[in-house]
């Protein structure tokens, strides 16, 4: 009579001829996962018993440990969602990371325990990923690690130094000289992307915050009789939205940016056009929605011949601000929506947006009546 399958606490041995043949089986962590594996024994039922408890041994802290998915749905996730809600994490931030996951990530990774991660796993994925997403991944993926490592559940090997494939096409660089932004500001008069340009040259702005911009919200204020122009920035148009929202990069960049002379007065006077329009938005289509990001890009292309890529506009005027306006460094960094660096930064310096608008209002005109007196 055949010998009845025993209950085991670990793995089991299946008769497939009594004191003959056995077929081993047990759970393994691997490189490709939590998987079953198996083994055919030749031999007797206490020779087979034997071969499974040494077995047993071999793989004795093969326990269930999580998988990269189970650590990201558990631990990363609900984290970023709440620092996200808090205002710790961008929006666009948390769009990507987990675009990233659901598109790149998670069909190579989610099924594979966090202790069975090989390093040389991972270096050969990131060479098959293209840089910017091999960055963002490695970003991710040593987030999500670090939660396993914090509980004492698996070492982050994912916070080992890898080498990220090349870059294929780099980036623009260039911006434009006070003179190139003077010329391209009386072409572009007129133009739909008119006010977004100059919220973004004259004014700080980022892509997304120059497209948020309301008409109502505009003031203006003299120093030196010299007249300025400020637009809280409190929402953005995100890059795949269609509406603005109420939110913005960081914290830091809730501020009020202040707009010099002479750019001060024609957005001013683009404020009065859109009101008569009743059209709510600077930035706005012909029916008076705002523009989105890939219209702003057409437009951009189209207006302005793109000399430069739209959002090198922001490093154009943080660049002649300080050069050719004599702003001081500190409060560009500030009207960027920077935070300073070191303690200052950290825990003291945190100026409101109007008293921030007035500081570089009197730096500019302080450095205007200098310039008229030389």
């Amino acid at each position: 009579m055949s010998r009845r399958n025993r209950r085991r606490a670990w793995g089991s041995i299946d008769s497939a001829i009594p004191n003959k043949k056995y077929v081993l089986r047990w759970m393994e962590n691997t490189p490709e996962g939590r998987r079953r594996r198996c083994e055919t024994f030749y031999g007797t039922y206490r020779e087979a018993d034997l071969r499974l408890a040494q077995i047993r041994v071999e793989h004795k802290d093969d326990k269930p440990v999580p998988t990269i998915g189970e650590a990201y749905k558990t631990w990363y996730l609900p984290s970023a969602e709440a620092r996200r809600d808090a205002g710790n994490l961008a929006s666009t931030s948390f769009k990507q990371y987990t675009r990233i996951w659901a598109s790149v990530i998670a069909p190579r990774w989610s099924d594979i325990p966090l202790d069975s991660v090989r390093p040389i796993d991972v270096q050969n994925w990131l060479s098959e990923q293209t840089h910017s997403n091999a960055v963002v991944s490695l970003t991710l993926l040593r987030q999500i690690a670090a939660f396993a490592e914090r509980y004492e559940v698996a070492d982050n090997k994912f916070a080992k130094p890898y080498v990220m494939p090349e870059k294929t096409k780099k980036r623009r660089r260039d911006v434009l000289t006070l003179e190139d932004a003077n010329k391209m500001l009386k072409k572009l008069h007129g133009a739909r992307c008119e006010a977004a340009f100059i919220l973004s040259c004259f004014g700080s702005c980022r892509t997304g915050e120059s497209l948020g911009t309301r008409v109502d919200e505009i003031g203006s204020f003299e120093v030196g009789g010299l007249t300025f122009a400020t637009v809280p920035i409190v929402r953005m148009m995100e890059l795949k939205g269609d509406f603005p929202v109420e939110r913005l990069k960081t914290p830091e960049s809730n501020r009020v940016v202040c707009v010099p002379p002479p750019y001060s007065a024609r957005l001013l006077e683009i404020s009065e056009e859109r009101k008569r329009a009743h059209i709510d938005w600077f930035a706005a289509r012909r029916d008076g929605m705002p523009l989105k990001h890939s219209a702003l890009r057409e437009a951009w292309i189209k207006e302005s011949g793109d000399p430069i890529p739209f959002q090198n506009l922001r490093n154009s005027w943080r660049t002649f601000a300080q050069l050719e306006w004599g702003v001081s460094a500190d409060t560009l960094e500030l009207l960027m929506g920077h935070k300073l660096p070191g303690t200052t930064g950290a825990h003291y310096m945190r100026p409101t947006g109007d008293v921030l608008a007035r500081r570089f209002a009197e730096e500019f005109a302080d450095h205007y009546e200098t310039l008229r007196k030389s």
